[in-house]
């Protein structure tokens, strides 16, 4: 029987899905105390190590890029592999990894100085759309229409360190330090510990985008976001459509699939925008909202056609995916329908 290493940092539905999984595929679930000190002995005899971080929990993020990279270095993968937590919620990461290895994305200009952020908005071509490296659901994310706006925006990204601030700092962080003020210390050392960056990105005008996710070799979720009303971001939106086989987007299905067979995604979203000359990557995440429209969009890849499939739970897609050759006999009820 394969045993399943579930963090017990995993949000509580997310635990509770991936527990159900293990339970319908016949596997071991083990719920793995991650936060205590002794953690590492009961990782050992893992066939995978599962856990869905909290975005909006930076102690959690940090946590499990710590203990991801060392849990693989034990031998047992994980979901997601340390090269996929390494993008998860960083723009400026997924952008960077994008343009290394030439895959379509928003022209995008990221730049950490400030002179040269400030000479590019003044003389770029407007709309742009400037985002904060991390964040979902659009959040973090608007429209800058001139320079102007630009230009303001970088005044308060770069802004210089007061006569009041390093006031603050002189007399009455640094004395107290002197003495030893622990939770001092840990405030003191988080303080605008934000880096100061530009991240600027083409406007491509759309109604819609298209969200594609892989699990595993062949099998793809797919279905159309609508923009919110009155605004420029599907993002967020919650308004979904479905779409038949035949309405597929099938050189954005290739490209999803490619990637993620490249770089062994066992899992990923795809944010896809149709521009002029073709498709473009927004944005891409190896995770997502527990929400039942992934299981009903599912569509295999087969002999170079793609077939719509049956529902199956989003924990079973990705622990089949996660596990690669050692889960494929998991599904024996599934049935592909050809249209």
């Amino acid at each position: 029987m394969l045993r399943i290493g579930l963090a017990s940092h995993n949000p509580n539905n997310w635990l509770e899905e991936f527990r159900s999984a293990c339970q319908l595929l016949g596997y071991e679930p083990i719920v793995i105390p991650i936060g205590r000190d002794d953690w590492m002995k009961d990782i050992s005899g893992l066939h995978l190590f599962v856990w869905r971080t909290i975005m909006g929990d930076p102690s959690c993020m940090a946590e499990a890029r710590t203990k991801i990279p060392i849990i693989e270095e034990s031998g047992i993968p994980c979901f997601p592999s340390a090269h996929m937590l390494w993008l998860y919620d960083d723009k400026i990461r997924e952008t960077y990894f994008m343009r290394r290895h030439g895959y379509p994305t928003p022209k995008t200009f990221i730049s950490f100085d400030e002179t040269e952020a400030r000479t590019f908005a003044t003389s770029a071509r407007y709309p742009l759309v400037t985002k904060t490296h991390n964040g979902a659901g659009a959040s973090g994310v608007m429209l800058l229409r001139s320079p102007q706006e630009s230009l303001r925006l970088l005044d308060r990204i770069f802004c210089k360190q007061t006569i009041l601030d390093k006031a603050i700092v002189k007399y009455f962080y640094y004395p107290r330090l002197r003495h030893g003020d622990f939770m001092l210390e840990r405030r003191f050392r988080s303080r605008g510990n934000v880096a100061r960056y530009a991240y600027f990105q083409e406007f491509v005008k759309s109604e819609n985008d298209w969200r594609i996710t892989t699990f595993g070799p062949n099998l793809l979720s797919v279905f159309k976001r609508q923009n919110r009303p009155n605004d420029f971001r599907a993002s967020g939106s919650g308004l979904w459509e479905k779409v038949e086989a035949n309405k597929l987007p099938v050189e954005a299905c290739d490209l999803a699939l490619e990637i993620s067979n490249r770089h062994n995604f066992t899992s990923m979203t795809y944010d896809f925008l149709q521009r002029a000359d073709g498709w473009v990557i927004g944005e891409i995440s190896y995770t997502f909202v527990l929400n039942a429209i992934y299981t009903t969009t599912l569509f295999r890849k087969i002999d170079g056609t793609y077939h719509r499939t049956e529902p199956i739970p989003i924990g079973i897609m990705h622990l089949q995916a996660a596990l690669g050759g050692m889960g494929k006999h998991a599904i024996e009820t599934e049935r592909v329908l050809k249209r």
